[in-house]
């Protein structure tokens, strides 16, 4: 992700394309590699009949721990960059990677270099107790090309805050279904919690209730180990009261329940599976 110019005026933002803002979430705090259909923000600077192209593409991560240990794994932010120059050799690289929780003031900086080919994947871990929320990843850095004609000429290239990845904190669903064998049609009540991993000030871990969000009820007769092609929209309900709870009614099938919390900014997506009739050993 990287802008031409030598200011941060929006005048020079022009060569930046959107980039996909979805993160891949794992426990454990891991982040796989982008997939093949996302897409880096692109930028492109030319002067002097060089060209020096930036892509860069950043995923964010999972806070995730062990309650009973207070056992905290980091956060984590992995950033892909990509250069490319054309019009000479590239003969100098001197830049740094930045990130910046949104609404705070603090930039850190990371030193990034370059393998021959133009290339850099790195993680960075943001241990201990990381405030969850977006975080904004740029690239600010000096390239210089020597033209066939013995000419240097300077690229400057400062791209603040113009990607923003999530890094969220642990969200996990606890659910039961009541007449989980019946299959005949009766009422059957499905109530449950939505609980977030809370780090404390010492600290400790906790999980803590949440009162409030949004879990999506659908269904789906092969469970989790299909494509969810068969994946069925009920319903969406509510997390509220005091004990921040949800429930409904629903009738007793041979089938699925799947409970989807959406998350937030700072809360990362969680899913349930409930199966009613004869699932036995379904490791839900």
């Amino acid at each position: 992700m990287s802008l031409h110019g030598t200011s941060r005026s929006s005048a020079l933002r022009r060569g930046l394309v959107a980039l996909a803002t979805a993160a891949t979430l794992l426990a454990g705090g891991l982040v796989v590699a982008p997939s093949a259909q996302a897409t880096p923000l692109v930028d492109t600077s030319e002067r002097e009949g060089t060209v020096v192209t930036t892509r860069m593409q950043a995923k964010g991560s999972v806070i995730t721990g062990d309650v009973e240990t207070d056992k905290l794994y980091p956060a984590r932010v992995t950033y892909w960059v990509n250069l490319d120059w054309t019009g000479g050799e590239l003969q100098s690289f001197d830049g740094v990677v930045t990130l910046q929780r949104a609404g705070a003031r603090q930039v850190r900086t990371f030193p990034l270099t370059l393998n021959a080919a133009g290339d850099r994947h790195r993680v960075i871990e943001l241990p201990g107790t990381i405030t969850a929320g977006s975080y904004r990843v740029g690239i600010e850095f000096t390239a210089t090309v020597e033209r066939r004609d013995g000419r240097l000429v300077e690229h400057t290239v400062d791209l603040n805050n113009a990607k923003t990845v999530p890094v969220q904190r642990w969200s996990m669903i606890k659910a039961s279904v009541s007449n989980p064998t019946a299959t005949d049609g009766r009422s059957s009540r499905i109530k449950g919690e939505v609980f977030v991993l809370g780090v404390g000030a010492d600290g400790d871990l906790t999980w803590d209730r949440m009162q409030s969000g949004t879990v999506r009820l659908s269904y789906d007769p092969d469970g989790p180990w299909e494509d969810r092609a068969r994946e069925v929209f009920v319903r969406n309900l509510t997390v509220s009261g005091a004990h921040g709870t949800f429930f409904t009614r629903v009738a007793a099938r041979d089938r699925w329940w799947k409970l989807t919390y959406t998350g937030t900014s700072q809360f990362a997506p969680a899913v349930k599976w409930l199966p009613q009739g004869d699932h036995s050993g379904c490791g839900c």
